[in-house]
């Protein structure tokens, strides 16, 4: 029978300081798999034991031979060690198929987290799924939907004994979106930010956050539909200097494109109807209604195009990441 547990009956768990032996993580929020597995290594495994008590393997490098050494290998002045595998999918089929037969062998001393993406329906009924659902306990991490996120930086804010004011909640979310990751990182300085208050404010949220990616595209977007190219390339330097990187700004910039093509071919959406399509804050589709007039349809296109390109010489050419993205955002203020 399938031992199947979700995300938050895990936390209960490893609260309660109980750690199964074999773990199969699955999903799409890498990020809470991320933290799900640092804290079973850190009930396990102590700080300064780590070098001998801390194995991470990748599927796609690891033989069946690898595993079994792995935890197979004693604790080192301490009960238990942990083997983390990455991408199980990438195993190969005999090393999965051998795996399922060592699996009911499995030594007490160690714990075994296998760790896989969303997986298609059908391949979750392959037989070799169907058989380590039976032998392991498996936890699904799926995506969170935006009322979920919400909760969840709520809660997460209780952990630091901080709680947001008003509306600073939708306020983060909105600037910052939903990757999980980010508001996590966001939070983190927020909670530095505010020192010992108990509270942050709408306020604080908006100086802390006012440069995440998020909202600076929109800053941007602004800024190439007025045609102020000056402007422009000084919020690029300071994404570039934030740390931002060239990869994660064409495909901010390419989804606002598309998303301004959208509305505009909708002629004249509601605020309501282009949140919901775009599965956003109104605060947001208000942004699309505004910046959609600044250009044509044909400049949009034309601008996806350079998009493309400036992607492609990113992975090619010889010239460096800033130059590209600064002749990128000159030809976007020239469209």
């Amino acid at each position: 029978m399938e031992k199947k547990i979700a995300y938050f009956q895990l936390l209960k768990q490893l609260d309660s300081g109980k750690v199964e032996t074999v773990y199969h993580f699955t999903g799409e929020e890498d990020f809470l798999k991320e933290e799900a597995w640092k804290k079973i290594v850190t009930l396990l495994v102590p700080e300064d034991l780590k070098n001998f008590n801390l194995d991470f393997l990748y599927g796609a490098e690891t033989s069946l031979d690898q595993i079994i050494s792995k935890v197979s290998t004693a604790p080192v002045n301490a009960q238990k060690r942990a083997v983390i595998l990455f991408d199980l999918h990438k195993l190969s089929d005999f090393s999965k198929e051998m795996l399922l037969k060592f699996l009911p062998k499995f030594p007490n001393s160690v714990c075994l987290i296998l760790l896989s993406p969303k997986l298609d329906p059908k391949v979750k009924k392959a037989k070799f799924y169907t058989a380590l659902g039976e032998l392991s306990t498996t936890v699904d991490f799926p995506k969170l939907w935006d009322n979920q996120i919400s909760a969840w930086i709520t809660n997460r804010m209780r952990m630091y004994g901080k709680r947001f004011d008003g509306n600073a909640t939708s306020i983060l979310q909105d600037l910052v979106g939903s990757n999980l990751a980010d508001l996590a990182g966001e939070i983190d300085k927020l909670v530095i930010y505010v020192g010992e208050s108990n509270m942050i404010t709408s306020a604080d949220v908006e100086l802390v956050a006012g440069l995440s990616r998020t909202h600076t595209v929109f800053q941007l977007m602004d800024s190439i539909g007025e045609r102020d190219c000056q402007k422009s390339l000084e919020i690029l330097k300071g994404l570039i200097l934030a740390g931002e990187k060239p990869g994660g700004m064409i495909f901010w910039l390419t989804q606002h494109l598309e998303r301004l093509i959208q509305t505009k071919e909708l002629a004249s959406p509601s605020t309501s109807a282009l949140a919901t399509l775009f599965r956003v804050k109104p605060y947001l589709a208000t942004k699309y209604q505004n910046q959609a007039p600044n250009f044509s349809l044909g400049e949009l296109e034309k601008g996806l195009i350079f998009l493309y390109q400036t992607d492609v010489d990113l992975k090619s050419s010889l010239m460096p990441d800033n130059i590209l993205m600064e002749l990128l955002v000159y030809n976007l203020c020239h469209l």
